[in-house]
């Protein structure tokens, strides 16, 4: 089969995916804007490229309407990259694509006779998720009215699709109750078997650690270090580790910037934030950057502790694989953690703002190693229900599915 996909990253959630279909014989054209930087390289992909003419935005476009006109932009764009392949007399059995900027707007229009599955990562809601949980509070109507906008381009594609697909119950729970039955909970998965072996054989450590064999090794990792995911909290935490444990070390993986949520108001990053204003140690904290899979495995392999928060929002693929590899894991108590781990059988779970409740229970697991291998060995376990064998497997039924109805 011919088969499109969409997304402004290459090759995103469709990383492990997209071989499994070129190894059937499938051919694959991939529209996006960009290829991500770790981005592995793979033969038998077609990559197309897209760029809107202009950017949204201006003062004659309601502020509700801004993510809207900019999410017809990247669909408008997406329909003109596709031109020369119409001239070209190819065309699509099954279009997959990620619903959420707006390229998959108009590929229905493009290419009308092909199958659609839509991937929806996530539906704005006011109450009950990541905005009134950072507000600590109701929001205010002025941005209620605004994010219930924002979901005018969602609803769009999924009138569009055969099948739309979201990666956990959490994520498809957002959605109003008449729509959830339209969802298909498919996680794209993990490379589990791969992130197990680290701890039978770990690589070697990280070159910015000391030699000490009994070196305590806390670590933080997140694209961007951001209020979603607990920065503030997490690094605060560490701080207050670091006055009690005068041999713990941090590894902290990420860049400072701001992948979800709003910047800081001072034009600070939060790594910045934290560098000026926390008394976190120089010597012993190692800010490790954006790292290939080699060196994100030796911080895994290495971790005494994994610190992982985030807000109600999207769950991260480095929850899952630090489970994999065998971390023992503090966590905050929010619902999409919540759908993976349990307090005191696979992860301490805590208060999300409360740094000293967080370094108090990484200070119990360093000081428990029993405790700790009981619950990395549960949360090992657990992460084999999102292995991507089994998300490659879902995915390719659907194909079937389609196929005989």
């Amino acid at each position: 089969m011919r088969i499109l996909f969409s997304h402004n990253n290459y090759p995103a959630q469709f990383r492990r995916l997209i071989p499994a279909l070129i190894e059937q014989g499938h051919e694959v054209v991939f529209l996006c804007r960009s290829k991500e930087w770790h981005a592995p390289e793979l033969d038998g992909v077609r990559l197309l490229p897209f760029e809107p003419h202009r950017a949204g935005g201006g003062a004659a476009i309601h502020p509700y309407l801004r993510r809207f006109e900019a999410a017809v932009l990247q669909g408008q764009a997406t329909y003109r990259s596709l031109q020369p392949l119409v001239q070209e007399g190819w065309a699509p059995e099954w279009i997959i694509n990620h619903v959420g900027f707006g390229n998959g707007l108009y590929l229905s229009d493009v290419f009308p006779n092909a199958r659609r599955i839509g991937l929806f990562e996530w539906y704005y809601n006011a109450c009950g998720a990541d905005v009134d949980f950072l507000k600590r509070g109701p929001v205010d109507p002025d941005r209620a009215l605004r994010l219930r906008t924002w979901n005018a381009h969602l609803l769009l594609e999924l009138a569009a699709c055969d099948f739309a697909v979201t990666p956990t119950r959490w994520q498809r729970d957002q959605f109003p109750k008449h729509l959830r039955s339209h969802l298909r909970v498919i996680h794209e998965g993990i490379d589990v078997d791969g992130m197990q072996a680290l701890r039978q054989s770990p690589p070697i450590r990280p070159a910015c650690l000391p030699a000490d064999p009994d070196l305590e090794i806390v670590t933080y990792v997140s694209r961007g270090f951001e209020e979603y995911r607990g920065f503030p909290q997490a690094m605060q935490a560490i701080a207050e580790l670091q006055r009690r444990r005068p041999g713990l070390h941090a590894l902290i993986v990420g860049h400072d910037g701001v992948a979800y949520g709003a910047k800081r108001q001072d034009g600070r990053g939060w790594g910045e934030w934290a560098r000026d204003e926390l008394t976190l140690d120089p010597s012993r904290t190692h800010w490790m950057g954006m790292l290939q899979d080699a060196e994100y495995h030796q911080v895994l392999a290495h971790s005494s502790v994994h610190l992982y928060l985030t807000v109600p929002f999207v769950l991260s693929w480095s929850l899952l694989e630090a489970m994999a590899a065998g971390c023992a894991l503090v966590s905050s108590a929010t619902p999409p953690v919540l759908e993976v781990l349990e307090h005191d059988r696979s992860a301490l779970l805590v208060d999300f703002f409360d740094p000293m409740a967080q370094a108090n229970a990484v200070e119990r697991l360093l000081d428990q190693p029993d405790l700790r291998a009981r619950l990395s060995r549960a949360a090992s376990k657990k992460a084999c229900d999102f292995k991507a064998s089994i998300g490659i497997q879902s995915w390719l039924a659907l194909f079937g599915e389609e196929l005989r109805t």
